[in-house]
C-alpha cells in the first residue's frame, strides 16, 4: 500500500477536509477531492489559496451526492423514523390501557411498561435525530448549498421526528378525551 503525499498546504487542507466531512462526505469522496486539488496544484505550480481561494467555499462546491456516508445518513434517518413510529404505537397502546377503567394488564404486562418504552423510543429518536443533524438526513445537501432545497427536505430532514412526537401527544389527548 502506498500513501500519497499531498502537495497541499496543511493550513488550507484541514479546513477543506473538515468542511467536506461536516457535509457528510465519505473518506473516498474526500480522497478524490484532495486528489483533484493536488493534481491542479501540481499542474499550475500555485498554492492552494491562490488557485482555489477559501478552502471552505471551495469544499462547499464539491459534489458529495454519491458518498457512502450519504447512504448511511439516509439509513440512520429511516431507522430513527421507524423507531419513533414503533414508539408512537407502544405509547398509545400503553396509555390506552392506563386510562381505561378495570385494565391492569395488556398482553400479560402492566400498561405502564409499553407506555414508558414507547415514550423513550419516540423522544429518544427525535433527540438522536436532532443531535446527529446532517448525519441523519433523508435528503442530502447539494454542492454549494447549506441546506437541502425544498419544503419536503425540511420536513423529512428536520421536522419528521418531532412531528411523530406531536402525533403521540395528540393521540394521547384524543384517547384521554374518549375515555373520560
Amino acid at each position: 500500500m502506498t500513501i500519497k503525499a499531498w502537495r497541499i498546504e496543511k493550513d488550507w487542507q484541514e479546513p477543506f477536509v473538515a468542511t467536506l466531512k461536516d457535509r457528510g462526505a465519505s473518506a473516498q469522496v474526500v480522497g478524490a477531492a484532495l486528489g483533484k486539488v493536488d493534481d491542479a496544484l501540481t499542474a499550475s505550480g500555485k498554492s492552494a489559496a491562490e488557485h482555489f481561494g477559501d478552502p471552505r467555499s471551495y469544499a462547499a462546491g464539491v459534489d458529495i451526492s454519491g458518498s457512502v456516508d450519504g447512504r448511511v445518513s439516509r439509513i440512520r434517518a429511516i431507522l430513527l423514523a421507524v423507531a419513533g413510529l414503533i414508539g408512537l404505537f407502544l405509547t398509545l397502546w400503553g396509555f390506552t390501557g392506563m386510562v381505561r377503567d378495570g385494565v391492569d394488564k395488556i398482553a400479560g404486562m402492566p400498561p405502564v411498561l409499553p407506555f414508558v418504552v414507547g415514550l423513550v423510543l419516540v423522544v429518544g429518536s427525535a433527540i438522536a435525530d436532532t443531535l446527529l443533524g446532517r448525519h441523519a438526513d433523508v435528503f442530502q445537501t447539494p454542492a454549494g448549498e447549506t441546506e437541502a432545497p425544498g419544503a419536503l427536505a425540511l420536513v423529512l430532514n428536520r421536522l419528521a421526528p418531532w412531528i411523530i412526537v406531536a402525533l403521540t401527544l395528540i393521540g394521547m389527548l384524543l384517547i384521554w378525551i374518549k375515555e373520560s
